[in-house]
């Protein structure tokens, strides 16, 4: 079921994305806008000011460019850090830290003159160009966000190269969601916003966990588009730990669960792409790969105990055991299963391949790729029941 389900999927996928290729030409912009950049900031000091830096080098005109940072209550030296860029005209605001980097964006809503508004993490850094890319999509007045293409910055350890993958194929189904008019996060590495949809229909959901769900939901609800920008890159440091990829992770799962559940009325056919295919199959692929995880983690227990016990009772003589699983007769038995599974790979390598084409990556994907089909697919069962557990027994998310 996994492997149909996967294969379905993704030539379903790959079809749209070259049924649509027409959508990759550059939008040249009518004009330039007044665009206001929120930074929010907590404890980023040793980030932060490549952020500003990838800011203030943005091919953009000077005085349409609006860079707000907001220290949320830093207790390290980013208010510092922050406030020797002002004499280069970034404006520099403190606040005391009340949870949530919603808190802080809708503080830096309130500072914004700018007719688009959008967000940089404080440990993500912009291409020049990315921002002139985008603005052209707002030419068409039912674009309510664009969102760019975001990358893991310097993959130095082996999580972060499985990351790197991750993020790679999800530069391929954020533009494929985007020909289905199904884009469901606005991320928050420097997507951009028409800033009267806040001014209108209220600012970020504070306390939200993932509030950059809650926003692209409502943005669908309200029936406006979502664009997305795939040769605009956004970088961003991806963690070097499993303790904090699975915090983050944590917050992230548990987040859009929350958020789908308020926004429950979108799923069925009135939402079309979103509510009838997209949504409902991020709870399959879940569910599916819970499955998996957990029959492999049962038949690996089994067979490790069966193996136990034949061996002990012939004295642990290996000799017999690795003549009966010789490699001559696992490479023999591929059997139609075996061989849809490897397809269903190559579709997965060919997003990443057309991901890196069209959003002009460089950098090489080849061994990650392998390490990512090897182990991704554990992780992310494993956060998901992770997730699950956090949800149904109300247990509490640390930031």
């Amino acid at each position: 079921m996994v492997v149909y389900f996967g294969l379905f999927t993704g030539i379903f996928f790959l079809v749209t994305f070259f049924e649509n290729m027409n959508g990759l030409k550059e939008r040249q912009a009518r004009g330039f806008p007044r665009v206001s950049i929120i930074v929010p900031a907590y404890n980023e000091e040793n980030t932060l000011k490549g952020t500003i830096y990838s800011l203030l080098n943005l091919n953009y005109p000077k005085d349409k460019i609006e860079i707000i940072v907001v220290d949320d209550g830093s207790k390290d030296k980013t208010l510092e850090i922050a406030k020797q860029f002002e004499r280069k005209g970034v404006k520099v605001f403190t606040k005391a830290n009340q949870g949530g980097k919603g808190y802080a964006l809708n503080f830096g809503l309130t500072k914004c003159t700018g007719e688009l508004v959008g967000c940089l993490d404080a440990d993500s850094f912009v291409r020049s160009d990315a921002l002139k890319k985008m603005i052209g999509y707002f030419d068409d007045e039912r674009v309510m966000a664009v969102t760019p293409s975001i990358k893991v910055w310097k993959d130095k350890n082996l999580l972060q190269k499985i990351q790197r993958v991750e993020y790679m194929m999800g530069v391929f189904l954020r533009k494929t969601f985007s020909y289905l008019d199904s884009i469901h996060v606005t991320p928050g590495p420097f997507t951009i916003y028409r800033k009267w949809f806040f001014d209108k229909y209220g600012g970020y959901d504070s306390g939200n966990l993932t509030e950059d769900i809650e926003v692209a939901l409502r943005i669908q609800r309200y029936g406006f588009r979502i664009e997305n920008c795939m040769d605009a890159n956004v970088y961003t440091v991806g963690p070097r730990t499993l303790k904090t990829l699975q915090r983050q992770r944590n917050r992230w799962y548990v987040g859009f669960l929350e958020n789908v559940l308020n926004y429950r009325d979108l799923f069925g056919l009135k939402q079309g792409n979103l509510g009838l295919l997209i949504l409902p199959g991020a709870f399959i692929s879940v569910a599916l790969s819970i499955i998996l995880f957990s029959y492999t983690i049962i038949r690996w227990t089994i067979n490790s105990i069966d193996g136990f016990l034949n061996l002990s009772s012939v004295g642990f003589d290996f000799y017999p055991f690795l003549a009966r699983n010789s490699l001559d007769n696992t490479l023999i038995d591929l059997n139609p299963l075996r061989l849809l599974a490897f397809f269903s790979l190559l579709l997965g390598l060919t997003m990443v391949l057309i991901s890196k084409k069209y959003s002009n990556e460089d950098s090489k994907v080849g061994v990650s790729y392998f390490a990512y089909i090897a182990i991704y697919w554990l992780l992310f069962a494993f956060w998901w029941i992770v997730a699950v557990n956090i949800k149904l027994f109300k247990r509490r998310i640390a930031w």
